[in-house]
């Protein structure tokens, strides 16, 4: 049992360390090609969800989590713009909340080329992180779910055996946000299809609210 909390607890350390990185890369002026249309939803979570509920810090964004999801309880947290990391009882899917700094840089970004700037920027630090191990896979594209707005975008370190999917959205106080879903192999367990990693992204984006 030591052994396995460990083994889970190292794997947890380095999935958050995947995900987060410091550095803030520039991002160059460029078409606008690698954007899907944008697609409207149900605001309403398609899977049942618990009570269980992720707040940020400053209170301006909450988020449930579908039935039988658990939070992770870290010592430390890693990096400070950390909110919160859940895992499905299979252990199989990561669901990770964070709060992306706003500083000059990316606010003018976000200014200039809205949610749009803003998924790139994390798509970037994560490539500048991995050394451009992790590729993006698809385009960029704007989630409407009533009056909320994301927009997502989906990555591998695997070559596209595991595909993380990852939204940006920014809260009504001005706030800066990431919300990703992140495959995991704890366990060594079936990954979900496709179809139900879809269903498990849409429900929690619906039920962030800001």
């Amino acid at each position: 049992m030591k052994y396995s909390f460990f083994i889970k607890k190292s794997y947890f350390l380095f999935l958050i360390a995947f995900i987060f990185n410091s550095c803030i890369i520039v991002i160059h002026e460029e078409e606008y090609s690698n954007i899907d249309p944008e697609i409207n939803l149900s605001p309403k979570p398609i899977l049942k969800m618990s009570d269980l509920l992720v707040r940020s810090e400053l209170g301006d964004m909450i988020a449930l989590l579908p039935e039988r999801w658990f939070l992770v309880d870290l010592e430390s947290k890693v990096n400070s713009d950390l909110i919160a990391v859940a895992m499905n009882d299979d252990y199989t899917l990561s669901a990770v909340f964070s709060h992306m700094r706003n500083n000059e840089l990316i606010s003018d970004i976000v200014k200039k080329e809205g949610l749009y700037g803003l998924a790139r920027s994390s798509f970037e630090r994560r490539e500048n992180k991995t050394m451009g191990v992790v590729k993006q896979i698809g385009k960029y594209q704007t989630i409407n779910m009533g009056s909320h707005e994301f927009v997502k975008y989906e990555y591998s370190i695997t070559g596209g055996a595991l595909v993380a999917k990852s939204a940006v959205f920014v809260s009504s106080t001005g706030e800066f946000y990431e919300f990703s879903l992140v495959p995991v192999n704890v366990k060594n367990n079936v990954l979900p299809s496709s179809r139900d990693i879809d269903e498990i992204f849409q429900s929690i984006l619906a039920s962030i609210k800001y």
